[in-house]
């Protein structure tokens, strides 16, 4: 299979194995989020006229079908995929589990196959292989149910490329297979929309064709994508087909956070530099994925802003300079296309309900992955003498990878645990506050909710909104004298607040 030796087979089939190994524990997590709302209680899409409806509809229409769009994601394959696996499974979560757990080795063994196709090397394919299967960054791909759509989509992508470069001349079967594969993808999720252009840059990069033989290359997965755009426009309708106009946290709604003014270009440019760098982080150090990060919107110039493009221009420097001067260069250009092609939808930030978010990374996790195993390789060569020891660091690598994943998929377990961990690595998002506590009260533990509103006020000691919440949990546990001194508080915060604002200060958050 795929010309490969007894030996490089072993070797695929220990990376399989590995894979599988480090995620089995995910099999006893439960449905965490929005498993809940998407996939257990969405009765609408528990049968075969709510899969259909999805294909013409926004992605959580089965929650209130009589006001659509509800969102501004329209991903029908993901729908396609809930609704059916609910006929099959039920709410076992188990199953649920161990489902995805397999089509990440199906992400596996594609990596290996397209790197190999790409670099016809059977070396460099198996140790990209083993970075893509053991990367944490994809831990939230993997271990969460909901997170169908970028693995789904991901897959398919990596395969259609696959039928493209097996292509013969003279048959269209694999060029059929490549764009009904990319549809697939295409409607999984929107992040595929710009895999013609990463289809132009193989031709070009790769097979080494002409500008003019790119594009023509290109434009059957471009018909695709047009076609896919047409379908949201239907769904979603002109006001939601960019993205939701304003959108307004339900944090925000039920009165746990300040109400925000819709982001521009300059909050875009000056927070977007800190998001890439915390997805490299990601990428590169193990212990860095993790369901929340404590990176939030920037509206003013600050620090962090340019030390975060200061480091991302002197990286891009090194890896021009690196690039240009390996005989891979071509290779590592298409890695860097790959990578950058399918981040890039997602870099509309003001579409995000947080701004940092793993699963995003599935994609270029791969192109990442390839670029490291030609890296590790060109070192390899240079220094022969070295080898044993490059190879030690590899293994410790995908060691320390390997413990971070089996770490990660721990936070999954439950809600409870999953908003605990979540609160406690991004403590200014009020979201998981809200979320947890209310789990707290829904359980009759109004202790252990107080407790959580007490710790987030001494973080935060001058938030209206936290006291406010503190007096009504004081009264739902009938200690009317704490709740009137915290509405006090409450009073004394918002007259601070409007005196800030007529004075012309910015008020406290």
């Amino acid at each position: 299979m795929w010309n490969l030796e007894r030996r490089e087979a072993a070797m695929l089939a220990a990376i399989v194995a590995a894979t599988a190994l480090v995620y089995l524990p995910s099999i006893r997590n439960g449905f965490v989020w929005d498993d809940w709302l998407q996939i257990v209680d969405a009765d609408l899409i528990h049968r075969w006229s709510g899969i259909g409806r999805s294909f013409v509809n926004d992605a959580w229409w089965f929650q209130d079908p009589t006001h659509l769009p509800k969102s501004a994601y329209f991903r029908p394959m993901q729908a396609t995929w809930d609704g059916l696996n609910y006929m099959i499974f039920g709410d076992r979560p188990a199953l649920w589990h161990l489902e995805k757990i397999v089509l990440e080795l199906i992400g596996v063994m594609l990596s290996f196959r397209l790197a190999q196709l790409l670099t016809r090397n059977s070396t460099v394919a198996l140790l990209t292989a083993a970075m893509f299967g053991l990367l944490p960054a994809n831990v939230e791909s993997v271990v969460w149910v909901s997170a169908i759509g970028e693995p789904l989509s991901t897959i398919c992508e990596m395969g259609a490329l696959c039928c493209l470069i097996g292509r013969k001349p003279g048959s269209s079967r694999a060029m059929v297979s490549a764009l009904m594969l990319y549809a697939v993808a295409m409607l999984s999720h929107e992040t595929a929309i710009l895999f013609g252009a990463i289809v132009a840059a193989y031709v070009f990069l790769i097979e080494r064709k002409s500008v003019g033989e790119s594009v023509r290359l290109a434009t059957p997965f471009i018909l695709v994508a047009v076609a896919y755009l047409f379908m949201r426009l239907n769904a979603l309708g002109t006001s939601n087909f960019f993205g939701l106009p304003y959108f307004q946290d339900i944090s925000v709604r039920a009165g746990w956070a300040a109400p925000v003014p819709p982001r521009g270009v300059r909050d875009l440019m000056l927070t977007a530099p800190v998001v890439l760098l915390a997805y490299l982080g990601v990428l590169i150090v193990p212990g860095m994925a993790a369901p929340a990060h404590d990176v939030h919107w920037i509206t003013s110039a600050s620090a962090s802003t340019f030390v975060a493009a200061g480091i991302l221009a002197a990286l891009a420097a090194i890896a021009s300079v690196a690039i240009w001067r390996s005989s891979y260069r071509n290779l590592y250009l298409f890695c860097a296309s790959w990578s950058l092609l399918t981040l890039a939808p997602s870099m509309r930030l003001n579409a995000l309900a947080t701004l940092v978010e793993d699963r995003l990374l599935y994609a270029p996790s791969f192109a990442w992955s390839l670029a490291f195993a030609l890296a590790i390789m060109q070192l390899a060569q240079a220094l022969p003498r070295a080898r044993f020891a490059i190879a030690g660091a590899m293994a410790l690598l995908l060691a320390a990878y390997a413990v971070a994943i089996v770490r990660g998929e721990l936070y999954w377990h439950d809600d409870e645990t999953f908003f605990a961990h979540c609160e406690e690595l991004d403590p200014h998002d009020a979201d998981y506050l809200r979320i947890r506590v209310t789990l707290m009260n829904q359980q009759g533990d109004f202790t252990s909710a107080l407790n959580a509103l007490q710790h987030a006020e001494a973080l935060d000691p001058e938030n209206s909104y936290i006291h406010l919440k503190l007096a009504h949990e004081y009264s739902m546990m009938q200690r009317g004298q704490d709740a009137v001194s915290e509405i006090e508080t409450t009073r004394a915060l918002w007259a601070k607040e409007r005196a800030a604002r007529n004075a012309g200060a910015k008020p406290s958050p």
